[in-house]
């Protein structure tokens, strides 16, 4: 029991303090959002995304190296694979569901066409994906290899680390397609 409290505690001071500097980087580089008009339309759902796909691809496999359907060894095995994939797929399907949503809700509160917005939607999450999917099941591995839980850790850790990479995905996607 004591070893759960001081994983999950752990988890959630990473949580804690990952919010901080995922916040303080918003702050900063507020000036770089405001140039497409609707951005903030966008940025919650984009956030809460990541965080939700992403967490629940490391809750699949912390369940799966639990119940032995997926062993430490080898990374590309099938059932990575498949949860990988299926991953990235719901993450592009979202984020082009958000970033039309976020057009229309553009067009209706700024009266402003800015189709630029779904494009931003798109490659942010493109580039979130890529860094956050090996990242997940890395830590999700390696955190099951040295005995900890990682359905302890890995909810807060992926959540926080993907605000974070979430709205540097979202400032570079905004620099390629402006």
């Amino acid at each position: 029991m004591r070893k759960e409290f001081l994983e999950i505690s752990v988890g959630e001071l990473i949580s804690v303090t990952g919010g901080i500097l995922a916040g303080t980087l918003l702050a900063t580089l507020t000036n770089k959002i405001f140039i497409i008009p609707g951005i903030f339309i966008l940025m919650p759902g984009f956030l809460e995304m990541k965080g939700n796909i992403f967490g629940s691809l490391a809750a699949r496999l912390g369940t799966g190296l639990h119940l032995g359907t997926i062993g430490t060894n080898k990374i590309m095995t099938r059932p990575i694979i498949e949860n990988v994939i299926a991953s990235f797929l719901l993450s592009i399907i979202v984020s082009i569901a958000l970033g039309l949503m976020a057009y229309v809700a553009t067009i209706i509160f700024f009266k402003s066409s800015d189709i630029s917005i779904l494009f931003v939607s798109i490659l942010a999450s493109i580039i979130s994906s890529l860094i956050l999917i090996p990242l997940t099941v890395k830590s999700t591995l390696w955190l099951y290899k040295r005995d900890y839980d990682p359905n302890n850790i890995m909810g807060p850790y992926v959540t926080t680390v993907g605000d974070v990479v979430s709205i540097v995905s979202i400032l570079l996607a905004i620099l390629i397609v402006i």
